[in-house]
């Protein structure tokens, strides 16, 4: 005879089989991906993992984390997939090009960093070290120019340009794509926050125009399953930043998406899924 605690018991196994037995959805990205919203200390709401994941019932197993590179969120997508069972959905929201990504293991420096992959735009350290040090003239030192970062920075801004970010992330996205289909996984990628830094408006169109040129003399061809391929406007393509209006954003100031951002990018997902599984 069941007791009432082995009635409880009895439940709660049957909760946890239930639950253990739906499909999961992986998925990997940056600071669109992952709970910026936590990272920030603000009024936290679902990501579009979250949603997403409601609106297919699945269980969500979410890989992004904020400052995450291409290199970083490709690794991560492609061992953690190896490693689970019962996967009803892959998707990577992809981040900027020019985003480095170096993988430190546990004994390297431990104290230094609080995570296995450090992700920066060198360009950007250095600008706003520079900035930093227009508005603020000795004494004030600036404590970043002491940083094992800044001095990363320092080597890599130059040399990391357009043609070396694009090169790379566009060989991630095609090997992610590969390792998919060669896994019969069900998988999705778009790219989430522009592909390159703003910057002013004319060099941001020059450089826009650079990247568009390397990405049509690459060839891999890119399945209809990278929704808005091949992200830049003027070549046919977009981007989720491109969809995110001022009442999708955080703020003038922050225009990481916010809670109806989130809903317009997992339905995107969601839209684009039934399309091509249903």
């Amino acid at each position: 005879m069941l007791t009432l605690g082995n009635k409880l018991r009895s439940g709660q196994e049957n909760t946890m089989s239930l639950f253990s037995r739906k499909k999961k959805l992986i998925i990997g990205g940056c600071s669109y991906t992952d709970n910026y919203a936590k990272e920030k200390g603000i009024e936290e709401f679902d990501t579009w993992g979250q949603v997403l994941a409601d609106k297919l019932d699945m269980e969500l197993i979410n890989l992004g984390k904020c400052g995450y590179g291409n290199q970083a969120i490709h690794t991560s997508l492609v061992e953690r997939i190896l490693e689970e069972k019962n996967i009803g959905l892959v998707v990577s929201l992809w981040s900027e090009f020019q985003r480095a990504a170096f993988y430190l293991e546990e004994h390297i420096a431990p104290k230094t960093f609080k995570e296995d992959w450090v992700c920066f735009h060198p360009e950007r350290e250095v600008l706003d070290v520079e900035w930093h040090d227009q508005f603020y003239k000795p004494p004030n030192k600036n404590p970043r120019k002491d940083s094992l970062k800044y001095k990363i920075a320092q080597v890599l801004h130059r040399p990391r340009n357009i043609g070396t970010g694009a090169i790379e992330s566009v060989n991630l996205f095609y090997s992610f794509q590969s390792i998919c289909e060669n896994l019969e996984l069900p998988y999705l990628q778009a790219q989430g926050c522009l592909p390159l830094m703003a910057k002013t408006d004319e060099v941001n169109k020059r450089n826009f125009h650079a990247l568009s040129k390397y990405i049509i003399d690459r060839p891999h061809p890119m399945s209809k399953n990278f929704i808005g391929w091949p992200i830049i406007d003027n070549i046919g393509g977009w981007c989720m930043d491109d969809c995110l209006h001022p009442i999708h954003r955080l703020s003038d100031e922050d225009t990481h998406p916010n809670e109806d951002g989130h809903k317009l990018i997992a339905e995107m997902f969601y839209d684009e899924y039934k399309k091509i599984y249903s």
